[in-house]
């Protein structure tokens, strides 16, 4: 009976190892996984940069030798698309580089080569050493000898990636060798010593399980650090975006507005004086009252606000909302659609209304083109209520952005800042707003907000 126990504990230690040995290779697996997605994304993202890129780039290399490939390589480099722009033949041999040679070696496959013969950009990702690039190769319009533009692209998140894990690899391989080394003296204790307890593997077990522990903590820790690291770049490299997108928006309604108010005042300064001054002197006004309003709702989108919290009846408030957009308008047609019963949440009314103002105001716009009409519902759902403002107006544009953006408009002298102001309102309420196309026609905005408040 004891060596039946004995024997019992062996199998049972073995096949603890054994178990630990399998989520240590699937660990492996994870983060060989981690590293392909990772490559993926790195050369998605540069190859869509170089798509957006070939207009200009194939306007310039359609020029042809020499001075075409140095005025392309100063376009990608103005542009941030490349550190290093390479043109190489169909045997890998550099023709052309700026400002150097790329520090990794490759050279296209026959599929790679088909591809590019085809017109389609290629997109691989080499390593030397320590050095990791994206290759994007564009085809030449006229190529000679299988010749390509090569665009390289540093990774600096892959290299230091690649980086951890050959380090988490060596820990890998470390503990499955002490693994080993425990199951070879489970093993061992229960042949060469058949009377005895297997105490000596027991410790061995012991001290693998602990440095296996050890090692999950620290690579745990490592993992949060990089994925806090990394989502605090994007975070700078969204708010940098959006800050290009908003200069870029506001310095184009101020340049309209000022051109409009200097050509008139050039007018007034003409020694044969126009038949009607004060016309023009009205338009200037007029001008400056509208860079008045753009420099407002600019600041009303940007402020920072501060919620001011408390029971609101969304009912109420959309029936407001409604009467107040309807009143004097008559191009469309507005009502509330099942909103008899009060439907309480805890918000910033005044925010709240405002942000509902925009929708509405922004669907009865459209709806009025063709005289048609807006429905607002409202309903709960679970612990979120949804309001919907409905609209059977022309819809959404084809080019109309997936996410809802700044100055993007297409009604004739609107400002394009409605909408966006509504989703910063919502936002600060930890609720959500998205547009989508309604059938048969018209358009749909869907704002979720959840019932007891913005989370802390």
């Amino acid at each position: 009976m004891a060596d039946l126990r004995r024997t019992s504990i062996r199998l049972g230690v073995a096949l603890c190892l054994t178990v630990v040995g399998l989520f240590e290779v699937l660990s492996l697996l994870q983060g060989v996984g981690s590293v392909r997605r990772l490559r993926a994304r790195l050369s998605h993202e540069a190859e869509q940069r170089v798509e957006m890129a070939r207009p200009a780039l194939g306007s310039v290399l359609a020029l042809g030798g020499a001075p075409a490939w140095e005025a392309a390589a100063r376009t990608a480099l103005s542009r941030g698309i490349a550190r290093e722009v390479e043109v190489i033949d169909a045997g890998g041999r550099v023709l052309f580089s700026r400002p150097t040679v790329a520090p990794v070696v490759h050279r296209l496959g026959p599929e790679q080569r088909s591809r590019l013969a085809a017109g389609r950009t290629v997109t691989v990702v080499a390593q030397e050493g320590s050095a990791v690039r994206v290759l994007v190769y564009v085809p030449l319009p006229a190529p000679r000898d299988g010749a390509a533009l090569r665009l390289a692209v540093p990774a600096p998140d892959l290299e230091e990636e690649l980086g951890e894990r050959r380090q988490v690899f060596f820990g890998h391989l470390v503990s499955l060798a002490a693994l080993a080394l425990a199951a070879g003296l489970v093993l061992l204790s229960g042949r060469a010593e058949p009377g005895a307890p297997p105490e000596g593997a027991l410790h061995a077990y012991e001290e693998a399980m602990e440095r296996l522990r050890d090692r999950g903590e620290e690579m745990s820790a490592r993992h949060e650090t990089e994925r806090r690291r990394l989502e605090e770049a994007m975070r700078e490299k969204d708010a940098m975006a959006r800050a290009g997108e908003l200069t870029a928006g506001i310095v184009h309604e101020v340049r309209n507005g000022l051109g409009t108010i200097l050509g008139y005042a050039r007018m007034l300064e003409r020694p044969s004086r126009p038949e009607d001054p004060a016309a023009a002197a009205l338009a200037i006004r007029e001008e400056c009252e509208t860079l008045e309003t753009v420099v407002r709702r600019f600041s009303d989108f940007v402020k920072i606000e501060t919620l001011q919290l408390g029971a609101t009846d969304l009912s109420r408030l959309l029936a407001r909302v409604v009467a107040r957009e309807q009143r004097g308008r008559e191009a469309a047609q507005l009502r509330l659609v099942g909103l008899d019963d009060p439907l309480v949440v805890r918000a910033d009314e005044e925010l709240l209304e405002r942000a509902f103002e925009n929708v509405v105001r922004n669907a009865f716009d459209a709806a009025a083109v063709g005289g048609g009409r807006v429905l607002v519902s409202a309903r709960a759902e679970g612990e979120w209520v949804q309001v919907i403002v409905e609209d059977d107006g022309p819809g959404l544009a084809p080019d109309h952005p997936a996410e809802i953006r700044p100055f993007y408009t297409t009604r004739p002298g609107g400002l394009g800042l409605g909408l966006p102001l509504a989703r910063k309102i919502l936002l600060l309420h930890g609720g959500t707003l998205r547009l989508e196309a309604r059938a048969p026609q018209g358009a749909r905005a869907v704002m979720g907000l959840p019932l007891g408040g913005p989370p802390a």
